[in-house]
């Protein structure tokens, strides 16, 4: 199966503040008390953010994103992240932005960065799952679908 899944992730307490910066973005609601951000061509098209070549590893991961990302958080840390997999095979990037600078990352690996970042942001695993799976975000396999 393929997921293919771009966004942030901030605590909940802090969506009206991101909304206050940037009216275009939407959220959806994880477990733990967290939202998701998600990313899809159409918002960064929206947000007149580029899509060329990411940084480093990323695809969408644009200098004029990761500006955006910087200034969000200075309101409250958030983790951007991406995953690409189809059929077991794929990776998952992440990074965590604070106070306005790069905290963790950028990180690339087959498993665990993503689980790295939110640990960091404060989610908890629960029994049997990681973090990933501990909030709900293996709940949709596409970006577009978190948004319906």
């Amino acid at each position: 199966m393929a997921h293919f899944v771009t966004g942030f992730i901030i605590k909940t307490d802090h969506v009206h503040q991101v909304y206050s910066k940037s009216s275009s973005l939407r959220s959806v609601s994880l477990g733990q008390g967290f939202s998701l951000f998600p990313l899809t061509d159409k918002l960064l098209d929206n947000l007149r953010i580029p899509r060329s070549k990411g940084l480093d590893d990323f695809d969408k991961l644009s200098t004029e994103l990761t500006d955006l990302l910087a200034k969000l958080s200075v309101i409250c840390p958030l983790l951007y992240f991406e995953t690409e997999y189809f059929g077991g095979d794929g990776s998952q990037l992440a990074i965590v932005f604070e106070n306005g600078k790069i905290s963790f990352g950028p990180a690339q690996d087959v498993v665990g960065p993503i689980n790295e970042g939110l640990r960091l942001l404060g989610v908890e695993r629960k029994v049997n799952n990681d973090e990933f799976d501990s909030i709900g975000l293996g709940e949709y396999r596409l970006t577009h679908d978190w948004l319906k």
